[in-house]
């Protein structure tokens, strides 16, 4: 019998789902803070703030992270 592989070599998206949690937690933050009103305390919304810079920070390094993987991923793919 003679059978017919197809080997998909295109690399995943490792972070994806990582990056995608990450962004709905920065997006449901920034409607938290949008919502607070001018009446909510300054610790609370100085606090909403950074932690939006710092989701946003890890976001950034999540994709930058998911590009090495990829070039990883394509120089072995290369090699073979």
């Amino acid at each position: 019998m003679k059978y017919n592989v197809d080997v998909d070599l295109k690399p995943r998206p490792v972070l994806q789902e990582l990056i995608e949690d990450l962004t709905n937690k920065m997006l449901t933050t920034k409607s938290v803070l949008a919502d607070c009103g001018e009446y909510a305390s300054p610790t609370l919304v100085n606090g909403l703030k950074a932690d939006i810079k710092l989701l946003d920070q890890v976001i950034e390094r999540c994709y930058a992270q998911q590009e090495l993987i990829d070039m990883r991923a394509e120089q072995i793919i290369g090699l073979n």
